[in-house]
């Protein structure tokens, strides 16, 4: 009997330390990928940016 405690203490405690672990590395992970989200959306708004004026432009020329 004192030995399934021993176990199970022991048991939860491995769990515990294994999930803590998980979270560490899914922040990391999750701080990587947010980081490159934000290049890629600073990126497709330039872009986005870019085509608007050129849009704009083409209208005014054609208008005139």
């Amino acid at each position: 009997m004192q030995d399934e405690e021993r176990y199970m203490t022991l048991n939860v405690q491995s769990k515990k330390r294994t999930s803590t672990q998980t979270a560490q590395l899914t922040f990391k992970d999750y701080s990587v990928v947010l980081h490159w989200y934000k290049i890629l959306l600073g990126i497709s708004g330039t872009l986005n940016g870019i085509l608007a004026l050129t849009l704009i432009s083409l209208i005014l020329l054609d208008s005139s």
